[in-house]
């Protein structure tokens, strides 16, 4: 068995701002000479994890088919002492195909105790707001402008192995290392990418900047502490997203006129069908029978005019509606929203969680 190391580097801020312990990360992808388990065995296994406070990565590479069981005890090894493992599609077939293995040669599993993050599953949603068309691990890359040095698929590797175990070839080593190489610091690049996911999940925290423009246009605004890694544009009928490595902007554009407030409890109120609005029975007791009626549902309401800004949830009330089964809402700015960075960290990721669905 050949081991090999490589000192890398990584966006350590995403670790801090994930709130994961470098001490308990490790980043793993393995190659195989074939899909099933049982037909194929494994030639090379490739981690980075962080010791004596820089991050390492780690090869192990199968010189003939028999070192196979030397690199699962070399990584049980190393994951003994990691609790937080990151792979990119690892759920489908890299943890399987090992679990297998170690269940061959009568070996403990390494994975009792460990949370496993699989990036493909979290970056997920990037597929439509990003308009990829598949999600693979080099699709993301390309979408963040990384370029590799490998040209070569993980099937096509397959014969060169082969290549390789017939000749020993030092030049076939190195393709054979530089794709699981590129693979594996792969994922170590994509880990921006919790920024934008933070995004999706209603989770920013950034400061944020309220405007205004003269047509009433609601803007927000963040300039993020680390650029974003990608650029996009996502919109709604009334709120586009934009973003720039340096910026979020959200633009919410009001309706200005009539809407309705529905009042919950329509039994305990009269309708006016001259006013077209609904009054509690209460005071409605006063108002001539021949210009009241029950109220229903659909009509018991309260007119108010004024500048609504939308809500795809009840966040703010009072909620405001053109129809009372409309499941969006609209609401009038609370005093002093501009200024209070809660009110607006609470609207702005409602809206996000919402765009970026």
């Amino acid at each position: 068995m050949l081991q090999k190391d490589y000192p890398v580097i990584l966006p350590d801020y995403i670790l801090t701002q994930e709130e994961f312990s470098p001490e308990n990360c490790l980043f793993f992808d393995i190659e195989t000479t074939g899909l099933s388990w049982k037909t194929s065995h494994l030639y090379l296994l490739g981690a980075v994890f962080y010791e004596n406070e820089i991050w390492i990565h780690r090869q192990w590479f199968c010189q003939k088919p028999g070192e196979e069981k030397e690199v699962l005890l070399a990584f049980s090894e190393l994951l003994s002492t990691r609790k937080l493992l990151f792979h990119y599609n690892g759920t489908t077939f890299d943890v399987p195909y090992l679990m297998h293995k170690y269940t061959f040669y009568q070996l403990p599993a390494p994975w009792e105790g460990t949370r496993q993050l699989d990036l493909y599953q979290l970056f997920s949603p990037l597929k439509k707001i990003l308009h990829l068309e598949h999600m693979r691990q080099k699709d993301l890359e390309y979408a963040t402008g990384l370029f590799r040095e490998d040209l070569y698929s993980g099937g096509e590797l397959i014969e060169v192995y082969k290549k390789y175990l017939l000749s020993g070839d030092g030049h076939l080593l190195e393709i054979l290392c530089l794709h699981n190489k590129e693979d594996v610091e792969g994922m170590l690049k994509l880990l921006p990418l919790f920024s934008i996911r933070t995004l999706w999940t209603g989770n920013c925290q950034e400061f944020i900047t309220c405007t205004h423009t003269a047509e009433g246009t609601l803007l927000l605004s963040v300039q993020p502490e680390h650029p974003f890694p990608v650029s996009f544009e996502k919109k709604l009928p009334h709120v586009v997203l934009r973003i720039t490595p340096q910026k979020l902007l959200l633009e919410i554009r009001p309706e200005t006129g009539c809407k309705k407030f529905f009042y919950p409890n329509y039994k305990e109120y009269y309708y006016l069908p001259m006013e077209d609005e609904a009054i509690h029975k209460s005071v409605g007791a006063y108002v001539d029978k021949d210009h009241r009626e029950k109220a229903t549902p659909d009509n018991c309401c309260k007119k108010v005019n004024g500048c609504f800004y939308p809500q795809y949830e009840e966040l703010f009330t009072p909620a405001f509606r053109d129809e009372r089964k409309e499941k969006s809402s609209w609401f009038l700015l609370p005093e002093d929203f501009d200024k209070d960075q809660e009110q607006l960290l609470k609207y702005l990721n409602h809206l996000l969680s919402h765009v970026l669905q």
